[in-house]
C-alpha cells in the first residue's frame, strides 16, 4: 500500500493540467496583445491608404473637360483600364506634330494641303483632350457617377472608394507612363494643343470665346507629376507595410491555429489527465503519464520552432 501510495504521490497527472493552464494563459495574454496591435496597425494603414486614394481623386478635380469623340470602350470597359490601348494611342498622338512637320517639308501633295494638316491637328488634339478627360473621370484617378449610357459625369462629384492592391497597380502603371510621356514627349503634346488653340481661336473669334486647352493639359500633367513625386512613394511604402502585416502576420490564420492548439491541449493536457487521475488507476500509469506529457508538449515545441523559422526569415525595411 505504501509503495502504491508513493507511486501516486509521484504522479504528474494532478499537476499536468496546472502546467498547461499556466502556459495557455501566457499564450493567450501574448495573443491578445498581438491581436490588438496587429489589428490596429492594419486598420490604421488601410485608413491612410484610403486617404491617399481620396487625395488622388481630389487632385484631378476640375481638370480638362472635353466631349468624347471616340468609343469609351476602347480604353475603359467593365471598370478595367486598357493600358495597352491608352499607352499606344497617347504615344501616337504625342508624335503627330513631328509627323506633320515632316509632311510640311516634303514635296507638295494634293491630299496633304493646309486643310489636311488642320484637320489632322483638330482630330488628334480632340482625341488627346478626350482621353485626358476620361482619365480624370475614372479609376485609378477618380471615380465619378455615370449616366444611363455608362459615361462618367459630373465635375466635382467623387464616389468614395477604398484602397485595393489592383487600384494601386493601375495607378502606378498609368501615372508612371504619363509622367514619363510628359518628360519625353511633352514638347510634341504642347505643340499639338497650342496649334489646336490657335485654330479654335480663329474659328470662334466672332463668339469671343477664350479657349486655353494648353493650360488645361499643362495642369493635368502637373498633377500627374505631383502624384508621381508626392503620393506614389508614400503609397508604395504604406502598401508594403500593409502587405507585410497581412501576409507575414495573418491574424485570422494565427488565431485559428492557436485555438486549435488550445482545444487539443485542453482535451489531452487538462481534461483527460484529471479524468484519469480521479476515476482510473491503470496498471501502466507511468507510461500513460509520459505519453500525455509528450503529446501535449509537442504542439508548443512545434509552433515555437515554426515561428522561430519565420522570424529568422523576415526581411525588415
Amino acid at each position: 500500500m505504501m509503495k502504491g501510495k508513493s507511486i501516486m504521490d509521484n504522479s504528474i497527472l494532478p499537476i499536468l493540467p496546472a502546467i498547461h493552464a499556466t502556459i495557455l494563459s501566457i499564450i493567450f495574454a501574448v495573443l491578445i496583445v498581438f491581436f490588438f496591435y496587429s489589428y490596429q496597425t492594419v486598420s490604421n494603414l488601410k485608413e491612410q491608404l484610403n486617404d491617399l486614394r481620396t487625395r488622388v481623386a481630389q487632385t484631378m478635380i476640375g481638370q480638362v473637360r472635353s466631349p468624347l469623340k471616340f468609343k469609351l470602350e476602347e480604353y475603359f470597359k467593365d471598370n478595367t483600364l486598357n493600358h495597352l490601348n491608352i499607352e499606344k494611342k497617347l504615344w501616337e498622338l504625342s508624335s503627330v506634330m513631328g509627323s506633320l512637320e515632316i509632311t510640311k517639308m516634303a514635296p507638295p501633295h494634293p491630299r496633304m494641303d493646309e486643310d489636311y494638316i488642320e484637320k489632322a491637328i483638330i482630330e488628334s488634339a480632340e482625341h488627346l483632350l478626350g482621353i485626358i478627360t476620361v482619365l480624370t473621370y475614372i479609376s485609378p484617378y477618380c471615380e465619378r457617377p455615370k449616366n444611363e449610357n455608362g459615361i462618367p459625369t459630373g465635375i466635382s462629384n467623387i464616389m468614395p472608394k477604398g484602397y485595393t492592391p489592383e487600384w494601386k497597380s493601375d495607378l502606378v502603371r498609368l501615372n508612371s507612363y504619363l509622367s514619363w510621356l510628359w518628360r519625353t514627349r511633352g514638347e510634341g503634346i504642347t505643340k499639338l494643343i497650342s496649334e489646336y488653340d490657335a485654330i479654335s481661336a480663329k474659328k470662334y473669334a466672332k463668339q469671343r470665346l477664350e479657349l486655353n486647352f494648353s493650360q488645361f493639359v499643362s495642369d493635368f500633367f502637373t498633377q500627374v507629376q505631383f502624384i508621381e513625386i508626392q503620393i506614389i512613394p508614400e503609397l508604395k511604402e504604406k502598401s508594403y507595410k500593409l502587405n507585410f502585416y497581412e501576409n507575414k502576420f495573418k491574424i485570422k490564420t494565427r488565431l485559428i491555429q492557436v485555438f486549435l492548439m488550445a482545444i487539443f491541449v485542453l482535451v489531452f493536457g487538462i481534461f483527460l489527465p484529471l479524468f484519469i487521475h480521479l476515476y482510473f488507476k491503470p496498471p501502466y500509469i507511468k507510461q500513460i503519464e509520459l505519453t500525455l506529457l509528450i503529446i501535449t508538449l509537442l504542439p508548443y515545441l512545434y509552433y515555437l520552432l515554426c515561428y522561430l523559422k519565420k522570424t529568422l526569415g523576415l526581411e525588415f525595411r
